[in-house]
């Protein structure tokens, strides 16, 4: 004989191990997408920074300049100009590339209510049963959190070219600051 009550005692078993899997998994991808949006904002604030620490070189460079341009002594115009101009150039791409980074990228997102309302409308049969809603929902945040990741990675791209330009500008300063040095020592003794 068959027990047809095994069978629903199973169904009702299958149905709630599967809702209490897709709802641990909904759980948690809503933490992981949380997270995801912590590092956007902390990208975004990074790259703040970056402008910022261009604001405070460029300004320094530029009151240098003047300073240097006035006491130059034998250190040519021509000399000054390729020297700040490759300096400059350098920070205006590290801040472009921060500009960059701060940039609100496009992306997937949560559907709003009326395009929810028309799908559940249209597929009422997908969204019967807690299971198949924690599904419903685990498939939405997989599909916003892979597009806010690639935004996010894009993000750090920028930012770590910025900061390489930044230390390459301060290099520069250094560069051409020793070179200075030793035009000056070299037509001093010659």
């Amino acid at each position: 004989l068959f027990d047809w009550r095994n069978i629903m005692t199973w169904e009702n078993d299958k149905n709630e191990t599967a809702t209490q899997i897709y709802s641990f998994i909904a759980d948690f991808d809503e933490k992981i997408y949380a997270n995801e949006e912590r590092r956007e904002d902390s990208l975004i604030q990074q790259a703040a920074h970056m402008q910022t620490a261009f604001s405070f070189v460029s300004a320094a460079l530029f009151m240098v300049a003047a300073i240097i341009i006035d006491n130059r002594g034998r250190i040519s115009l021509e000399f000054l100009l390729v020297a700040f101009s490759s300096i400059s150039a350098v920070l205006l791409s590290s801040l472009f590339c921060a500009t960059q980074a701060q940039k609100r990228y496009k992306r997937t997102s949560f559907p709003n209510a009326r395009q929810l309302q028309r799908l559940i409308e249209n597929q009422h049969g997908n969204f019967c049963s807690d299971a198949q809603r924690h599904k419903y929902v685990v498939k939405t945040y997989s599909e916003i959190h892979e597009s806010l990741c690639n935004v996010n990675e894009s993000r750090v791209k920028w930012i770590k070219v910025s900061m390489i330009s930044f230390y390459v500008a301060l290099g520069l300063c250094v560069c051409w600051f020793v070179a200075a040095i030793v035009v000056l020592i070299v037509r001093k003794g010659g």
